[in-house]
């Protein structure tokens, strides 16, 4: 049974998957990464040796950017990759990315953690606001310079829209509907540019939707890790 490593997103932890992860142990074998490094490459150096031998990756905003540049590294060892939330483009706004670092370290985080909360999760949801405060609790009990060297990475991410080709794994990409960081349209781009692609898109949803529609995701991807059958 191949290891399924999981990345959570920019200030989340293990929380993020408390309620899908164990969902999959009878498909795969899931378990938590998180890298903290300042530049993704970095992380895909720590995620290559946190795991021995084949593996599917999967990973939610900063953690399917991980994810992405992975299976680009390792394309012998990646067997399956799993995106939540993760264009494909550089970041829009270099610099606003950087301001966001600076607060972290000075003392400022609980500004950022709060204008993400306002805006991570599809509030009018069944589940948003509750998803937005558990959001907002793994924010709190993180170290924020470990939070502003993941968003330092994320400021400098390279485009990679052209490179998807080349990735040849069985691919999941999963959006919310209402995802206000990354659109939904890309993930569908994606899906057409990465041969082996299937896109799942999940009304009332935004950004984090193990939080916000755990059973959807569920479904959809036990369908995924069936279908592909490694």
């Amino acid at each position: 049974m191949l290891p399924l490593v999981m990345i959570p997103a920019l200030c989340c932890d293990e929380g993020l998957y408390d309620d899908v992860k164990d969902r999959f142990a009878d498909l795969v074998n899931p378990r938590i990464v998180i890298p903290y490094e300042n530049s993704l490459a970095a992380c895909v150096e720590k995620v290559l040796a946190a795991v021995e031998g084949d593996f599917i990756i999967m990973g939610t905003s900063f953690g399917g950017h991980v994810a992405r540049e992975t299976a680009l590294a390792a394309p012998g060892r990646v067997k399956g990759l799993w995106i939540i939330g993760a264009g494909a483009g550089a970041v829009a706004n270099q610099q606003a990315g950087f301001e966001r670092g600076a607060k972290l370290r000075d003392g400022r985080a609980e500004e950022v953690y709060r204008q993400f909360a306002e805006t991570i999760t599809h509030l009018p949801g069944e589940r948003g606001q509750a998803a937005a405060d558990q959001f907002l609790a793994m924010a709190r009990r993180a170290d924020p310079e470990k939070v502003a060297r993941q968003s330092d990475a994320l400021a400098v991410r390279a485009d990679r829209w052209a490179d998807l080709p080349r990735i040849a794994c069985p691919s999941l990409l999963m959006w919310g509907v209402h995802d206000q960081f990354s659109p939904a349209a890309d993930g569908l781009r994606m899906a057409g540019l990465i041969p082996h692609a299937r896109y799942v898109e999940i009304a009332d949803c935004g950004h984090l939707p193990t939080l916000e529609t755990p059973e959807e995701v569920v479904d959809a991807a036990r369908h995924w890790l069936a279908d592909i059958r490694i």
